[in-house]
């Protein structure tokens, strides 16, 4: 009887353990063209054409389809439900020619995550604190939209 019981504890905890791990996951795919160079976090990627899934709950792995070339990067939740616009959309910060990830969405608002800035990011926001950042979408086709110029404060 002990036995039994041991056996069935184990089996509703694995049952618990991969429910967990499968909420956990999520089938983000999204799939775009930039059409220039572009940073995450310390890394730079060139012009191309990207995957970006996501691996684990906070964590998105951008791989450029071309060259193979991957990087994991955490992210958070979009700050606002607004974001789940049902437009798959990735924004881009632009500082003169400097272009980076900044917010990746599928569309929903489950889907939609902020990327860390970077320090030379925060660098170059500091360094000219007065100039508007250019917010630059690209759709999941390769168009890309220029918002007008934000101030840094209305950009994040």
């Amino acid at each position: 009887m002990r036995r039994i019981l041991s056996v069935t504890a184990a089996t509703i905890a694995i049952c618990l353990i991969a429910t967990s791990a499968y909420a956990q996951s999520s089938n983000l795919r999204l799939r775009f063209h930039v059409p220039f160079a572009f940073s995450v976090k310390n890394k730079t990627f060139p012009a191309g054409d990207y995957e970006v899934t996501q691996p684990t709950h906070s964590v998105l792995n951008v791989r450029n389809l071309g060259n193979q070339t991957a990087g994991f990067e955490t992210v958070a939740p979009a700050l606002s439900q607004k974001e789940g616009d049902r437009r798959a959309r990735v924004l881009f910060h632009r500082y003169d020619n400097e272009y980076f990830l900044a917010f990746i969405s599928d569309g929903s608002w489950e889907s939609s995550y902020d990327f860390q800035m970077s320090k030379e990011e925060m660098l170059l926001a500091k360094a000219n604190p007065r100039r508007p950042v250019t917010i630059v979408s690209i759709t999941p086709n390769g168009t890309s939209e220029v918002a007008s110029d934000l101030t840094r404060h209305d950009a994040w």
